[in-house]
């Protein structure tokens, strides 16, 4: 959404939020972090192609321009609010000492937050995310992985494919929820549809490997998250561990 018509023509500062030092003076009642927390609030219940600084401004009941004293662009809300999430994921102290414990303790903490937000997943695909807590996560990935006695590329390449495997997770579902009607009624006949039409295609004959799960239907359909992790897990040990 485009930024207000005042503030189009004004030049973007170069490199990210966190780089610059581009605070102004401003209200003592609007702070950053009551904007992004007010942005995600508008992310979680109506999905981020409702954030605009306009929204936001709304929701705080400040004018738009008033933003503009804690950040520069809508951009910089959508790096913030990414980074408050990615924040809020760091396991701390809480991270187990042994390190497959760790990664899937940091695993699942990755997919309960992309669940709960799945408008960050849009930002992780379409920005890259440099902010302080992003760096934090990135290093308590690697710190998981200390005892595993790995070179920093493959604790790299390790962690990026636990991440790769979690973030994926979270998309599918998050597409299949976003597929189902959140009234009750329209849920009841948008499954009843569905899985008329994949028995019908599982009756064809023209799908024999996958009939059994079609005949099945999307809800009989168990959760994958936990076996797909265990086997990612069980080939890194079987790799990296001696005999």
């Amino acid at each position: 959404m485009a930024l207000p018509s005042s503030a189009d023509d004004k030049p973007q500062p170069a490199g990210p939020v966190w780089a610059r030092n581009d605070r102004q003076p401003r209200r003592r009642t609007l702070t950053r972090e009551s904007i992004v927390e007010a942005a995600i609030a508008i992310a979680d219940r109506d999905g981020l192609d409702a954030v605009s600084i306009r929204s936001v401004a709304a929701g705080l009941s400040v004018r738009p321009m008033s933003l503009y004293g804690h950040l520069s662009s809508k951009d910089d809300l959508l790096d913030l609010m990414f980074d408050q999430l990615a924040g809020e994921s760091v396991l701390g102290a809480d991270l187990p000492d042994d390190w497959r414990s760790a990664l899937e303790a940091i695993a699942r903490r990755t997919r309960d937050q992309g669940l709960a937000h799945p408008w960050s997943v849009e930002l992780l695909v379409d920005r890259i995310q440099l902010g302080p807590n992003t760096l934090r996560v990135l290093d308590e990935w690697i710190r998981a992985l200390a005892p595993l006695s790995v070179t920093s590329d493959e604790a790299w390449s390790i962690a990026t494919a636990v991440n790769d495997y979690t973030v994926g997770y979270v998309t599918r579902i998050s597409a299949q929820r976003r597929a189902v009607p959140t009234d009750p009624n329209a849920a009841g006949e948008w499954t009843t549809t569905v899985n008329t039409y994949l028995t019908e295609r599982a009756e064809s004959g023209d799908h024999p490997h996958i009939a059994p799960l079609l005949r099945e239907g999307f809800a009989a359909q168990s959760d994958s998250f936990e076996p797909g992790l265990a086997w990612l897990l069980d080939a890194i040990e079987q790799k990296h561990t001696p005999n």
